[in-house]
């Protein structure tokens, strides 16, 4: 059993009225959720209500933040045809969407409600694409559902960093700063600037084995320097 696997069934291992491990059809493994907090069960859309139009309000037309980088043009087609898409019922991630015709621009933009929700409950409010591969079954997706991270330019925004895709949520960056920062990604990222340093230094020669205890010292104390 994998370091991380163990962790998972131990932390769950404390909430026996909560979750519940559960088989899956194919031989897999899911987590089932015992207890269900319509409280909790609200979309970050959801919480910014208040800033959405009260005519929009009152039809459940919840209308996604656009933004685009400067200097992106889009045809006065591609306007007007957003506006419309921003008009159907906004369906929440939460709510029962077994109803839907995956044909149809509510189904679509439920689909862009998904993961407009879970890369909001992310801390960088990113993911590798590959991450959400596996979310059809869960979470009642249509085939082909990534599709909506290019044809929504104006809510996600993909990276190819390294040969890497990653979705990332426009409205949670200003450029390339994260506007609201979790306490973990500071954290996250002084770990990353310390690995690096090691191995760059490791690379100078910086460190060296000792032959007498077998451990990695910098180079300065094997050749006597303090």
């Amino acid at each position: 059993m994998e370091a991380s696997e163990l962790r998972i069934k131990t932390f769950i291992a404390h909430y026996p009225d909560l979750f519940s491990f559960v088989h899956l059809a194919d031989d897999c493994i899911g987590l089932e959720l015992l207890s269900w907090n319509d409280t909790l069960a609200v979309s970050q859309l959801e919480k910014n209500a208040f800033l959405q139009m009260e005519e929009d309000l009152k039809n459940n037309c919840l209308a996604f933040p656009i933004g685009f980088t400067r200097g992106f043009g889009l045809k006065r087609k591609c306007v007007e045809w957003l506006k419309e898409w921003q008009k159907p019922p906004y369906t929440s991630l939460y709510a029962d969407a077994s109803h839907l015709d995956p044909r149809t621009d509510v189904s679509e933009k439920r689909i862009v409600g998904v993961f407009h929700e879970l890369l909001h409950l992310t801390i960088e409010k990113k993911t590798e694409r590959q991450n959400v591969s596996n979310l059809l079954k869960p979470l009642s997706l249509p085939q082909k559902f990534t599709k909506v991270f290019e044809r929504h330019p104006g809510i996600f925004y993909i990276s190819k960093m390294c040969d890497t895709q990653t979705v990332v949520l426009r409205e949670a960056y200003d450029c390339q700063r994260l506007i609201h920062r979790h306490p973990l990604v500071d954290i996250r990222e002084r770990f990353a600037s310390m690995m690096r340093k090691g191995f760059m230094d490791r690379s100078r020669g910086l460190y060296k084995k000792t032959a007498n205890v077998g451990l990695e010292v910098p180079s300065k104390i094997v050749l006597g320097l303090i």
